[in-house]
């Protein structure tokens, strides 16, 4: 499995479609700190988006759509010299899943708020820029307009499984902008979404990723990515900011996690399938990353 494959599928993220919000008039919203990450795309109209700590102002038109990775606030307005409306105030009289400001039908945006657990949203997540926008027109946007064809047909629907179709089609949504991203220059900063622009990082990530209880070692790996050694390794640490083997370790320690919340299998089976030799150097391992050893983690987390 790749690497964007098997990092969602094992996140599971839950999905919350939120309520639509239609505009009218001159308006300008504030919205609150928000977990996960939020998904969102204007269906009508246009509006300025500025996020807590970002520099740049985004120009959102019909057909944009823009994940927030960062959990910052942010105000959507069409006149941001005005005073700002808290969204609780109209988010809190939604009818029919939507919010109304000013009277409406002007603007109209809908979305879904996507939530994973803490460790897993900093570790994947913390080095993707707070903004990701893909305009409506960038030619890699094709099949996410499809997409949001789609979602928007059933938000406005009354048909039977409505909310489960949306709470299908939005994390869809969710992969493929994050591959629009991945084919931009923008994708090309830091982390493991920089790493995938990259062929030869890319193809050792996959290889990690699919068989992560597997001894590597760094000169193996680097061979997987058409890299010396040494090259590879260095490159590896510029993108990722670990070592390829830290990073092993990493992914590793989140599914020993995950198995230890399940727990269907016992301490030796999980040390062993992801490459430890016994137990002790497992929990060694564990414990400097968790800051607790596996048995007490898993207790903690029933």
């Amino acid at each position: 499995m790749d690497t964007l494959s098997s990092i969602l599928s094992f996140i599971k993220p839950q999905t919350f479609v939120s309520a639509g919000l239609d505009a009218g008039g001159k308006w300008a919203i504030q919205f609150p700190a928000h977990d996960g990450i939020k998904f969102n795309a204007v269906v009508k109209g246009s509006c300025l988006l500025e996020v807590e700590g970002c520099p740049d102002t985004f120009t959102l038109q019909t057909g944009d759509c823009f994940l927030l990775t960062s959990g910052r606030r942010f105000i959507l307005s069409n006149d941001n010299s005005l005073d700002k409306i808290p969204a609780e105030k109209i988010y809190s009289n939604a009818v029919n899943n939507t919010a109304v400001c000013n009277g409406g039908g002007d603007f109209f945006l809908i979305g879904a708020r996507f939530h994973f657990e803490a460790e897993h949203t900093r570790f994947l997540f913390g080095q993707l820029p707070p903004v990701i926008h893909v305009p409506e027109q960038k030619d890699q946007a094709a099949v996410l307009r499809w997409e949001l064809d789609r979602f928007t047909k059933e938000f406005f629907s009354n048909m039977p499984g409505r909310k489960i179709m949306m709470e299908h089609i939005a994390p869809i949504m969710f992969m493929q902008t994050l591959r629009v991203f991945l084919s931009s220059a923008d994708s090309r900063q830091l982390g493991w979404m920089a790493a995938l622009s990259i062929p030869g990082l890319r193809l050792a990530l996959d290889a990690m990723h699919s068989t992560p209880g597997r001894k590597w070692t760094v000169a193996e790996l680097g061979a997987i990515a058409g890299m010396s050694r040494s090259g590879f390794a260095l490159k590896f640490k510029e993108i990722m900011e670990l070592s390829p083997l830290e990073y092993l370790t990493h992914w590793r320690i989140m599914i020993a996690r995950e198995q230890l919340r399940a727990g269907n299998q016992d301490l030796y089976q999980i040390a062993s399938s992801l490459g430890y030799e016994s137990e002790s150097s497992f929990t060694n391992v564990f414990k400097r990353f968790v800051g607790c050893t596996p048995k007490v983690y898993a207790r903690q987390s029933k």
